[in-house]
């Protein structure tokens, strides 16, 4: 685009025919740019917008107002009236539209904001896997075509999915408007430098390159309007339904009302947080002061948590005194300068009564030969005053210096990020005490190993450890066993030396696997196995020899499994295991006092103690500000504008009421996945109010004005309804003629039918976790995915037990994979004579498959064959469910069975192959679910025009929507929501085929 020549003014210019002072509601389309210069808060800088008849530039210093798009910046009470409907575009358009000033008005405005990157995702958007791989091959990485898996993995296990096609790459980019812009127009890149002057910059630095920088503004929305232009035949192609396009233009005007109490809840959120952080800080110092004591008769090597500390001291060093010439003591000075005696003497114990004039004379004549003494030592002091002297150096890491400008008296620089606090804390895990690994991260020690006591370790661990440090770990298990009712393990002298002492060594040495590896053939599990046959028992007096991990093969304890033992941390007497952690074994815990590990404080898994109060209270402290310390940032920077009186209708000044009255406008991406889910940082993903977690109350301050109530509603498992619709139009194409969509339809908690319900007692786990076991499920995850899952859940669970509770899981739901042989297929097992067992319906088990593909391969020299014609489920409640699925995924172009939407141009077969199954499969129902919120919206809006109930919508969180309603249309509004259910309900049945009636089978 030629460069342009902006006019400073205040206000809005135009650079087009005929001086127009500002777009208004003559324009019924404009593509628009707000920018923010950040060091000065969150008011518009500069904007710029274009329209069929002119660009349009405004150049706002003043933080009281907003930008006007609609009426004028004069006009005075709130109307619409004579509003037209308008059309928005931007990238990433709901942070401009936060900048508008109409959008806070209550009773809303007929503007709409249509979002390309939303748009973007929808045509040619990547999962959260291919945009690393993107990402990777636009920087020129030559592995960037063979991913690993994060983490450390073993040698012999799989190192990760291994992509072989790579076409989506040139049909996909991420969501930048740069990237954007050059997959749908190309030519040169856009220039993004100017930007950084927005973010780092100040006022000052805008106004000196206001030219370049409404130049830089001006590009954007010309390079938006481009993109634009290539987007809507594309969009309009693959999500054909207006319904589509009109539910994201609804769920663009997201709204949430606020009053005062959005500024109480945020100052005494605030105040609270701190007043528990000065708590918390006390209680850990007074822990740091205690563990100090331990330095008296070395008793820190005792200590099951302080032993490994840094408990060298720092001698007090003094410069070499000057000889000078004593003069002849005085007699006052030759007095002893304990004076009355040394406490205890008897002559103490008695009253002497009121000194004597000649006493007082020697008294002060002692007082002056000490402080003569304390002078002369000034001479011995070192010129630079030592740092805390006499203490430990992990004491003296926690105090700031005398020269700090921010000194405080104690170790005030102590925190939960320290490594050090959890020692201090004296943290357990089982009644096992936490340790530090520099190459595992946290564990935990467990005692009774004896292979190690022999070398003791390195020097600094043997000068620390004792020998009846293994014994207070005992001791601590113990008793923590006892207050749990746990049985306590063998004792050491009489059960685990006896194991230790066996001559063969195959019950002695078992292998460390590691258990972050998800993806296992059962052949390298035998292969595994049988190398360790072979290996034999371990010499003795020799060193163990290290297994893939790197870690050496020791026995472990019988009373205990968990994540290790990783015997290369040698503490004598002590196994360590590593903390469970939540993305795999062979990822290391960084701190014990993540939010991942909360669940496991309130169970009592990991504890602070025994002794004191101040470790308990830290750790309940840590808690109640988790969720304040996480989120304070994206709360408080929340965008709230307070309304004039002048700006409130007349259903809220009626009430007369003293109270402020604002608007906040989340900054929803309509389409922010590849799923077209909407995506915010903070509302859409804010937890449900808890008593213990400081300002977890954040969506009860979403209060309606005077006048006005909040209506809405939650779809009763909107995913599993959807899910088994398909699986009941698959199979017989009547609602309920599935055991899957029976559950869904008949179940009731309350008698442990429905199917949380059922899978609990199948597996043996609670419902809450089973609900989270259905729904990966349910989104395409396998049964890797359960497995870690259940370990997480259940840390005491071992890895085949967690096997074996995932495999009965998915064999009773999903069911079994069965194939049907192709032509090629069917002529090996002819040829090669090999016995099948087959369904009625001709279908082959894995087993068979696999000899069939075994033996092809070994006499025809390893050559491939493709002997499978198709693959499907059987035997499962769920079976018809996942095949129906799985035919949407694998067919040529899928689509949502209701709107029509297509899928991503990046995850299409013709650009994936066989790739990306799993994306795949959950975007059918995620999607679908997206279709079922779009037709919920359009339908509220209609219904809404129809019958003239005055409301707006606010905001749809997952599979809920609010709405707010005048308080005299709230029921009406109510019962639109049911009428809005019922017809998106039987669209929901009229797009999988089915000419049931919903209302017979359906629950409401």
């Amino acid at each position: 685009m030629s460069r342009l020549l902006w006019k400073r003014v205040a206000g809005a210019t135009t650079v087009g025919p005929g001086p127009v002072p500002a777009p208004g509601r003559w324009e019924r389309a404009l593509v628009f740019d707000v920018e923010v210069c950040l060091a000065e808060g969150t008011c518009p800088t500069l904007a710029v917008a274009i329209s069929p008849s002119a660009w349009w530039g405004a150049h706002q210093l003043s933080p009281a107002d907003l930008i006007p798009l609609e009426v004028p910046a004069s006009a005075g009470g709130p109307t619409q009236r004579g509003w037209q409907e308008q059309l928005v575009v931007g990238h990433n358009v709901s942070f401009d539209r936060a900048h508008i000033r109409e959008q806070y008005l209550i009773q809303g405005s007929r503007m709409r904001f249509l979002d390309t990157m939303s748009m973007h995702m929808a045509i040619s958007g990547l999962s959260g896997f291919q945009r690393s791989l993107w990402m990777a091959a636009k920087q020129g990485k030559r592995k960037a075509r063979h991913p690993t898996q994060r983490g450390q993995k073993s040698p012999q296990k799989a190192s990760g999915p291994v992509v072989s096609s790579w076409d989506w790459l040139d049909i996909s980019s991420v969501n930048n408007l740069a990237d954007v812009h050059g997959l749908y127009v190309g030519g040169p890149p856009l220039e993004k430098e100017p930007r950084e002057l927005f973010v780092r910059g100040s006022m000052k630095d805008i106004r000196e390159n206001f030219q370049d920088l409404m130049q830089y503004c001006a590009q954007d929305v010309w390079a938006t309007y481009e993109v634009f232009q290539q987007q809507l035949p594309l969009f309009l192609e693959r999500c054909p339904h207006p319904v589509t396009l009109a539910g994201m233009l609804e769920m663009g005007v997201s709204y949430l009302p606020v009053n005062q109490n959005w500024e109480r809840y945020l100052a005494e959120a605030q105040s609270t947080y701190e007043e528990l952080q000065r708590e918390m800080k006390k209680s850990l110092m007074d822990l740091a002061n205690d563990a100090c004591q331990l330095l008296s008769g070395q008793r820190y090597k005792e200590d099951p948590w302080l032993w490994d500390l840094e408990w060298d001291l720092q001698e007090f060093k003094q410069k070499k005194a000057k000889k000078v010439k004593r003069k002849e003591p005085t007699a006052a000075s030759k007095l002893p300068i304990e004076g009355a005696g040394a406490p205890g003497d008897p002559k103490d114990q008695e009253d002497p009564g009121p000194p004597s004039e000649e006493e007082e004379v020697q008294r002060d004549g002692m007082a002056r030969a000490c402080l003569e003494h304390l002078k002369g030592t000034a001479e011995v002091l070192p010129k630079r005053p030592q740092h805390l002297p006499g203490h430990p150096g992990w004491y003296r890491k926690l105090c700031p210096r005398l020269d700090d400008p921010a000194w405080t008296p104690g170790p005030s620089l102590l925190s939960l990020q320290m490594r050090v606090t959890p020692k201090l804390m004296a943290m357990t895990w089982d009644g096992f005490p936490l340790h530090y690994s520099e190459r595992h991260g946290w564990g935990y020690l467990v005692p009774g190993r004896r292979d190690n006591l022999a070398q003791a370790g390195p020097p600094v661990i043997r000068s620390r450890c004792r020998c009846s440090l293994p014994r207070a770990i005992e001791s601590l298990y113990r008793k923590h066993c006892l207050e749990q009712g746990k049985q306590q393990p063998e004792p050491q002298q009489a059960g685990l030396v006896e194991e230790f002492l066996l001559a063969d060594g195959s019950t002695m040495w078992q292998t460390v696997e590691e258990l972050g590896c998800l993806e296992v053939e059962a052949e390298m599990e035998a292969e595994a196995e049988a190398r360790a046959e072979r290996c034999g028992a371990a010499v003795p007096g020799q060193p163990p020899a290290l297994t893939a991990a790197g870690g050496p093969k020791a026995s472990q304890p019988a009373y205990h499994h968990g994540n290790g033992p990783y015997n290369d941390v040698d503490v004598p007497g002590c196994w360590f295991f590593k903390l469970p952690h939540k993305d795999g074994s062979s990822c290391n815990v960084g701190s014990p006092f993540a939010k991942d590990f909360l669940p496991k404080m309130e169970d009592g898994t990991l504890q602070a103690g025994p002794g004191g109060a101040s470790g308990p209270r830290a750790l309940e402290i840590n808690k109640m500000i988790s969720f304040w310390r996480n989120a304070h940032k994206r709360i408080s920077s929340q965008m709230v504008v307070w309304l004039p009186r002048s700006a409130l209708p007349r259903a809220v000044t009626r009430y007369g009421l003293p109270s402020r009255y604002g608007a906040v406008l989340p900054q929803v991406v309509t389409a922010g996945t590849i799923t077209r889910r909407a995506v915010e940082p903070t509302w859409l993903t804010a937890s449900n109010a808890r008593p213990d977690r400081v300002g977890s109350e954040l969506k009860a301050m979403v209060q309606a004005p005077p006048g006005y109530v909040l209506v809405g509603a939650d779809v009763d498992s909107q995913e599993l309804w959807i899910a088994a619709v398909l699986g009941d139009a698959h199979f017989a194409r009547m609602h309920g003629c599935t055991a899957f969509g029976w559950m869904t339809l008949q179940g009731r908690k309350s008698r442990g039918t429905d199917l949380h319900s059922k899978t609990a007692a199948t597996v043996g786990i609670s419902r809450e976790h089973a609900k989270i076991f259905n729904y990966g499920r349910i989104y395409g995850a396998g049964q890797p995915f359960a497995e870690r899952l259940l370990m997480q859940f259940n840390h005491r669970l071992t890895r085949q037990e967690a096997a074996e509770k995932a495999q009965q899981m998915y064999a009773v739901t999903k069911g079994l994979r069965r194939y049907r042989l192709s032509d090629e297929g069917e002529w090996l097992v002819r040829e090669l004579h090999l016995p099948v067992d087959r369904t009625e319906d001709g279908w082959v088990s894995l087993q068979d498959l696999r000899k069939i593909q075994r033996e092809a391969s070994r006499k025809s020299r390893w050559k491939k064959w493709e002997v499978v014609a198709e693959r499907a489920w059987m035997g499962g409640t769920e079976s018809e469910m996942f095949n129906k699925l799985e035919s949407i995924a694998m067919s040529d172009t899928p689509c949502t069975p209701v709107l029509g939407c297509r899928i991503s141009r990046a995850l299409e077969p013709s650009a994936v192959q066989g790739e990306f199954m799993t994306s795949r499969v959950n975007w059918v129902v995620q999607s679908s679910a997206v279709d079922y919120l779009h037709l919920m919206l359009v339908a509220m809006k209609w219904l809404f025009e129809e019958f003239a109930i005055d409301g707006r919508f606010c905001i749809s969180i997952h599979d809920e929507v609010r709405y707010l309603v005048r308080e005299e249309d709230r029921y009406r509004a109510a019962l639109a929501l049911q009428v809005t259910n019922l017809l998106t309900r039987y669209a929901g049945f009229f797009g999988f085929g089915k000419t049931i009636n919903p209302t017979r089978s359906q629950r409401w």
